[in-house]
C-alpha cells in the first residue's frame, strides 16, 4: 500500500476520474493522485480539505458514515468496539432498522464493513421538540464489536467537563459529507476529508450569529483556519478530534451540530458543536454496560481516557 501512495503522490495524473482505476485499487487508503491547490475550481475547496486533498483513514481512523435506507446521512466517532458517539439530531423520528454503519473505509459508499444498528440511545435529556436543543448527542450499538486495526480504532474521550486548550495542539474535524450545498448523497466516490479548525470566543460567536442560533451551555463553536472550508450537507455528526504532544492519537472534544444556511464555499460563521465532555457521565454509564470494553487511545494525554484492545 505505501508503494501505490508513493506512485500517485509522485505521479502528475491527476485525473480522478480516470476509468482506468479498478476497484481492488479504490479500497486501498492513498489511491486517489492530490488535488492541484492551485485549481481554485475544484469541488473539494467547497468543503472539508487538506492541503493536498488526501486523507488515509490510518491518520483517523475512528471515523465513521452513519447511513439512512443505505445511503450516507451524518457522520460520528467510533469510542469503543461496538459504540459510536454522534448527534442526536441524526435520529429526530429514526428508528434503528432503518440505519446502518459503514466503518473501516476512506470511501462513502463502498469498502471497510457495513454493520446494522442494534441500538440507539440519545442523551435523556435531549428534546426532540426543542429548536436549539441541549445535550444533542447519541450512542449507537453496531450489531458486533469491532476488531481494532490501523483503519479501525476508537477515539479517546475528554476527561468530564473539560473544555478545548487554547493554542494546544490542533482541532481536525473529519467526515464524508457532501461537497456540494444541499447534496448529501450526491456524486461518485465521496471519500474522506478533514478540515483544520480553531475555536471561536463564545461571546464572537453569539455575535456573529445574533439571533439565528442560540448557543446553549454545552456548545462551542469551531472555524475553519483556511476561508471557504466549511461543514456541508452530511457533516452533522462529524468528530472534532485533538491532536496533541500529549495524546497523538487523538482526543473527542466536539460533535457537529450546526454551520449556518448558507453554501458551503461561502459560509462566515463557524459551526457550532456539543461538548463531548460536558455528556462524560452519561457515556460513561453506557459504555459500562459494555464487558471488556473500555475507550481506548495509544498514548494517554492529560484529558484522555486510556483504551484496552486486549
Amino acid at each position: 500500500m505505501i508503494l501505490v501512495c508513493i506512485i500517485f503522490l509522485f505521479s502528475f495524473n491527476f485525473n480522478v476520474d480516470s476509468a482506468s482505476i479498478n476497484k481492488t485499487k479504490l479500497e486501498l487508503e492513498c489511491e486517489f493522485p492530490p488535488k492541484m491547490e492551485e485549481d481554485l475550481t475544484h469541488v473539494r475547496k467547497k468543503r472539508l480539505t487538506t492541503e493536498t486533498g488526501l486523507v488515509c483513514l490510518e491518520d483517523y481512523p475512528y471515523t465513521i458514515s452513519i447511513r439512512l435506507h443505505g445511503k450516507h446521512w451524518c457522520g460520528g466517532a467510533l469510542v469503543s468496539k461496538q459504540w459510536i458517539l454522534t448527534a442526536a439530531q441524526c435520529f429526530d423520528y429514526v428508528t434503528k432498522e432503518e440505519v446502518s454503519i459503514r466503518i473501516g473505509s476512506v470511501f462513502r459508499d463502498f469498502g471497510g464493513q457495513l454493520l446494522s444498528v442494534v441500538e440507539i440511545q440519545l442523551h435523556p435529556d435531549y428534546k426532540i421538540d426543542q429548536y436549539y436543543p441541549e445535550h444533542n448527542l447519541a450512542m449507537i450499538k453496531m450489531n458486533i464489536p469491532v476488531q481494532p486495526s490501523p483503519r479501525i480504532k476508537p477515539v479517546s474521550l475528554p476527561t468530564e467537563n473539560a473544555d478545548l486548550p487554547p493554542m494546544f495542539g490542533e482541532v481536525v474535524v473529519t467526515g464524508y459529507g457532501s461537497v456540494i450545498t444541499g447534496q448529501i448523497r450526491e456524486g461518485e466516490y465521496q471519500e474522506l476529508r478533514r478540515m483544520i479548525v480553531r475555536e471561536v470566543p463564545r461571546s464572537d460567536c453569539r455575535m456573529m450569529y445574533g439571533n439565528d442560533y442560540r448557543l446553549q451551555h454545552d456548545h462551542m463553536c469551531l472555524q475553519s483556519i483556511v476561508k471557504g472550508v466549511a461543514l456541508c450537507a452530511g457533516d452533522t455528526g462529524d468528530p472534532a478530534v485533538l491532536f496533541s504532544g500529549l495524546n497523538r492519537a487523538g482526543t473527542l472534544f466536539g460533535i457537529a451540530l450546526f454551520s449556518g444556511t448558507e453554501e458551503c464555499a461561502f459560509k462566515s460563521k463557524p459551526g457550532v458543536y456539543a461538548k463531548v465532555s460536558y455528556s462524560r457521565t452519561w457515556i460513561d454509564k453506557i459504555l459500562a454496560g459494555i464487558m471488556n470494553d473500555r475507550v481506548d487511545s495509544a498514548d494517554s494525554g492529560e484529558n484522555a481516557i486510556p483504551f484496552d484492545t486486549d
